[in-house]
């Protein structure tokens, strides 16, 4: 037994011989090991001395670990030997053998270099005798009696040598390498920085929002990072907000994350009535928790929410007009979040309604806690002066409901017209005492400047109407059509600047699409001086409260980029989604406001020829046939009268007539399945179901397809009898009809479908059919599909996304009131109407808009365009219209001479100008293929590709006159009698430039005879044609 004293001096002393190196705890026999020559950088075939001593029977271990940044601690070198005690202290010389990875430069031989960080080269004794149970133990440094260890410097993977080749290569490879050798491979740029926001959205408090996800990062070092980080995060959501009003139902969605079960994954931010953020995560555990804001978001000023996590702590910060608001949130668990499943959504969804205001810049710092800093906002956040704009509008409504109830006061005083005075009230007025103080009251002082038109309004409204709340919206629209009609006055366009301030005035009292216009205004640089920021931020206030062709015009920039706007399908998408969605419902409510989407283009006189109105010999013509009872026209009449076509007003009440006619007397089958659809909806005439079905079920029996779809969506909405409706929907959709698949694809999607689940798979396919046979709804619900995915199934294809839902957007009847109004005003030679409602259908990216637009801006009536529009807009809008899916051949042949010409403010680009040509020539335009031919004759080089996919070949046409004579010949011979004159004329004179170029004089002379007695053969088969044209326009009078 060892005493206290004695037994803490014995623990310490073991203590402290184990803290030596190279003295183990379980004896006190020495061994001593060192590097004679340690080796400073990784050499091929280094010479390592070590000098051991070993006092009982022991291995001595050579080992090198090397880390790269794919993997760390890999042993890549190892050598062991046997010790002895009787052996004295003895030197051993081991050859370092490193991979040719770490220690070559990559050659043609040699791929995959690595790049190596850390190399350790590492020695230590271990007792021989099997003392522990595993051999990874005896073998292992840790566990060695005597360690040493020495850092070992890697050399980068460009500054190695080449290995000695063992074998030559080819002539060929040798030559492709020595180009290649001395290129250095760039890692592709990854930012750690998702950037889910870098604009500001306009969120209208419904459905819709932006969608985003996130990829796993392609550096494996990242990617190793981020996916530590799923059980641990560190990292911060940073957003800016604009709110306008509080969520009006329980929870508004503000910024989200949606996994692939559907369910809300971490993190997820809501927004209560309040005005409180709701913070809800998943943790590792698998449970949900949710903390709330200590304050509410203020309403209408900018602030910026800061969201962090670190592991099991999340802190969140509120900063708004650089005021902070901290609280910090402690789970009991480490928060799980794996950023690559499922997407992000911002505002609104499938799930929940968005917030009603602007979501300006959103970061996500995936792997970086960030803190926030009294900073100021954003660039773009500060030119839009918003809280500006909503102050200088809340004044103004003040002022115009204070002068209103002034009126409305002074008018209940003032007898109603027609009657007389009492001898009382006489007295009174004549001999009271005139007051000392002033001679009026604040009701009768005069207005302020600039406010004149809306006091006089006001004035008439409280006189007139009376009531004790004024309608705000339709003091707006009144000072909206004044605003027209003091433009559209004689002059006006010089009033056009001053005038301004009513379109403004007008979308502060509420009504959205003078705003709309004043936004087209100052983009454009229309008779006044352009503002971009102030046009982007007129355009976002319209669009937040979805004025239409704000949305859409918002979608449209984001989608093609251009006047500040950065290309963002997501983005694009959200908007046009919103019209897209919309268009059905505007569809099932038509008003004043709304007109049918007609594509007709200013240069197409047949169809111009067409436009009439309710008073025209045309329509009244097609009327009285309608009333004798022909079915084409009985068709025709009801069709313009139901959707408002040709420059009809639209009237479902006429048009069920028609309908109601035709079916009863015709038995026509289209004309019964409008009237069956009329009736079974009710518009234009009461609902009647029973009536409804008994015409559907007589054209359907007629094998109208339109009708067996009908008869299905009636058994499913009225009978609920699925498995009939599917029946009926099934043998449509064999008949190629659009709509019956797409009414399948739903029974899908909600699991409806007899005998089965839902099936979003199947659903998809089905809509996919009925979307490429031309259906709008089908169209939007595939683009719905391709905006998220389905993982394995259907890939995101956001750009394809915007396509289709552009398209189905644009049938919408508020754009289709636009071009109506438009082409009115062309056909009535008020040019300026008609360019103002085109400039605004074009901005929102309706390509007819843009071709018609350009049109007049090339034409320039009046010298309207050179004088008032400050934008090169025959140059925009042509550009515009030629980049769409479906361009014209005359935009492109306009938009080629634009090329081809200088200008001041742009640059020629001959080669684009060819490309314009072709494009216009496989349309079929000869007008392509002449200017094409002129400019061959030019010299300008055409490049083979181009005239190869014009299906020329190289060994037929060998020089500029043979190719210029080709041209001019598809030209001449083409079906177009215009283009008949001017292509032969320009074919002789190619020919005759041939002959004089290559030929000698003899064959000169008799090729001139030749081509003489062509040329007169033209020329009378010239004269023929000009003839034969003057008498069928002679004919037509």
């Amino acid at each position: 037994m060892v005493s206290g004293t004695s037994g803490a001096a014995f623990i310490l002393l073991c203590q402290l011989v184990a803290a030596q190196p190279g003295i183990a705890l379980g004896s006190l026999r020495v061994s001593t090991l060192e590097f004679l020559n340690p080796p400073d950088k990784v050499v091929e075939g280094y010479v390592l001395q070590v000098r051991y001593h070993c006092e009982e029977r022991q291995l001595v271990h050579i080992d090198i670990i090397a880390s790269s940044l794919t993997a760390s601690s890999v042993s890549v070198f190892r050598r062991r030997w046997v010790c002895g005690p009787g052996e004295e202290k003895t030197v051993k010389k081991v050859r370092l053998d490193f991979p040719d990875q770490m220690v070559y430069r990559e050659d043609f031989f040699l791929r995959n270099s690595i790049f190596v960080h850390d190399v350790v080269l590492r020695a230590w004794i271990s007792d021989y005798a099997p003392h522990y149970i595993r051999k990874a133990d005896w073998l292992s440094y840790s566990r060695g009696l005597v360690r040493r260890n020495h850092n070992v410097e890697p050399v980068p993977p460009y500054s190695r040598p080449y290995k000695p080749p063992r074998r030559s290569l080819r002539w060929d490879q040798q030559l492709i390498w020595n180009l290649r050798k001395d290129q250095l491979p760039q890692c592709p740029a990854e930012p750690e920085i998702a950037h889910l926001m870098e604009f500001v959205y306009a969120s209208t408090g419904e459905d819709f929002g932006v969608l985003r996800t996130l990829e796993p990062y392609k550096n494996p070092v990242l990617e190793r990072q981020r996916k530590a980080s799923i059980i641990s995060p560190r990292c911060t959501f940073s957003m800016w907000l604009y709110l306008m009003w509080h969520c009006p139902i329980q929870t508004c969605g503000l910024f989200y994350h949606v996994g692939t079960d559907g369910d809300y994954a971490s993190p997820s931010m809501l927004m209560n009535k309040q005005g409180f953020l709701h913070v809800q995560v998943q943790l590792v555990s698998g449970r949900t928790y949710a903390f709330q804001s200590y304050v509410a978001l203020p309403l209408r000023q900018w602030c910026q929410i800061h969201l962090t996590f670190d592991s099991h702590l999340a802190n969140l910060t509120v900063m708004c007009e650089g005021k902070p608001s901290l609280m910090s949130y402690r789970f009991p668990d480490s928060v799980l979040l794996d950023d690559t499943v499922g997407y992000f959504s911002l505002t609104g969804s499938q799930f929940v309604s968005g917030i009603n205001g602007f979501l300006g810049p959103t970061a996500y710092h995936r792997n970086k806690i960030t803190f926030t800093e009294k900073a100021s906002p954003p660039k773009l956040i500060q030119s839009l002066q918003l809280p500006h704009w909503h102050n200088m509008c809340r004044e103004f409504q003040d002022h115009v409901k204070t002068r209103y109830q002034s009126f409305l006061a002074a008018s209940e005083w003032q007898p109603a017209p027609g009657t007389c005075r009492d001898v009382f009230q006489e007295l009174i007025t004549h001999y009271s005492t005139i007051s000392s103080g002033p001679m009026c009251t604040e009701m009768e002082a005069p207005p302020m400047p600039k406010r004149a038109t809306v006091t006089r309004l006001l004035r008439r409204s409280a006189e007139l109407e009376g009531g004790r709340y004024l309608n705000m919206k339709r003091i707006g629209r009144a000072l909206y059509y004044i605003y027209l009609r003091n433009i559209l006055s004689p002059n006006g366009l010089a009033r056009i600047k001053g005038s301004i301030i009513l379109l403004l005035q007008a979308g502060c009292l509420g009504y959205d699409p003078a705003l709309y216009l004043a936004s087209v205004l100052f983009q454009t640089g229309f008779g006044i001086k352009m503002d971009p920021s102030k046009a982007l931020m007129l355009k976002l206030v319209a669009a937040q409260r979805d004025e239409r062709l704000s949305v859409m015009s918002l979608g449209h920039k984001h989608h093609m980029g251009g006047d500040g706007y950065p290309v963002d399908y997501d983005l694009s998408y959200a908007y046009y989604a919103n019209i897209a969605f919309q268009s059905t419902e505007d569809r099932l409510q038509p008003n004043r406001d709304q007109s049918y989407v007609e594509n007709i283009r200013l240069i197409d006189e047949e169809v111009l020829k067409l436009q009439t109105k309710e008073d025209d010999d045309l329509f009244m013509w097609l009327r009285h046939q309608a009333k004798q009872g022909v079915v084409s026209a009985q068709q025709s009449v009801s069709r313009m009268l139901y959707w408002g076509q040709q420059g009809i007003s639209s009237n479902p009440e006429a048009a069920a007539r028609f309908y109601e006619k035709g079916a009863v007397q015709q038995k026509d089958p289209v004309l019964m399945y409008d009237y069956g659809v009329v009736l079974l909806r009710g518009h234009g005439v009461k609902q009647d179901i029973p009536k409804a079905l008994e015409y559907l079920q007589k054209a359907a029996d007629m094998n109208f397809v339109p009708a067996i779809n009908s008869l299905g969506w009636y058994y499913e909405r009225y009978e609920g009898n699925y498995q009939k409706a599917i029946e009926y929907w099934e043998k449509a959709d064999d008949l190629w009809n659009a709509e019956a698949p797409f009414n399948i694809g739903i029974m899908y999607f909600n699991g409806y479908y007899p005998g089965q689940g839902k099936n979003y798979t199947a659903a998809y396919h089905y809509y996919l059919k009925s979307a490429t046979r031309g259906h709008i709804d089908a169209a939007v619900h595939v683009s719905f599909f391709w905006i998220k995915g389905i993982p394995g199934v259907v890939p995101r294809k956001p750009r394809d996304a915007v396509v289709w839902t552009k398209w189905a957007a644009e049938q919408n009847g508020y754009l289709g009131m636009a071009l109506r109004k438009g082409l009115d005003g062309y056909l009535k030679h008020s040019w300026l109407e008609s360019l103002l409602h085109y400039i605004q259908a074009a901005e929102a990216g309706f390509e007819i808009a843009q071709f018609n637009a350009a049109y007049i801006c090339e034409r320039d009536p009046d010298g309207l365009v050179s004088r008032y529009v400050h934008t090169d807009c025959m140059w925009k809008y042509y550009n515009l219209s030629v980049s769409s899916s479906t361009p014209s051949s005359y935009a492109q042949i306009k938009m080629g001479d634009l090329l081809y010409t200088s200008h001041i403010r742009r640059k020629r680009n001959v080669q684009a100008a060819v490309q314009m040509y072709k494009a216009a020539a496989l349309m079929k335009d000869p007008q392509g293929l002449y200017n094409l031919g002129i400019l061959v004759e030019d010299g300008v080089p055409v490049p083979w590709s181009t005239l190869r996919e014009l299906g020329f070949n190289r060994s037929m046409y060998s020089n500029n006159y043979t190719i210029a004579m080709e041209l001019y010949r598809r030209c001449r011979d083409h079906e177009s009698d215009e283009s008949y004159i001017p292509c032969s004329l320009a074919l002789i004179n190619a020919q005759i430039q041939y002959i004089w170029a290559f030929h000698g004089i003899l064959l000169k002379c008799s090729s001139a005879a030749a081509i003489a007695i062509v040329t007169a053969f033209s020329l009378v088969t010239i004269l023929g044609r000009l003839r034969q044209g003057a008498l069928i326009q002679l004919q037509s009078v």
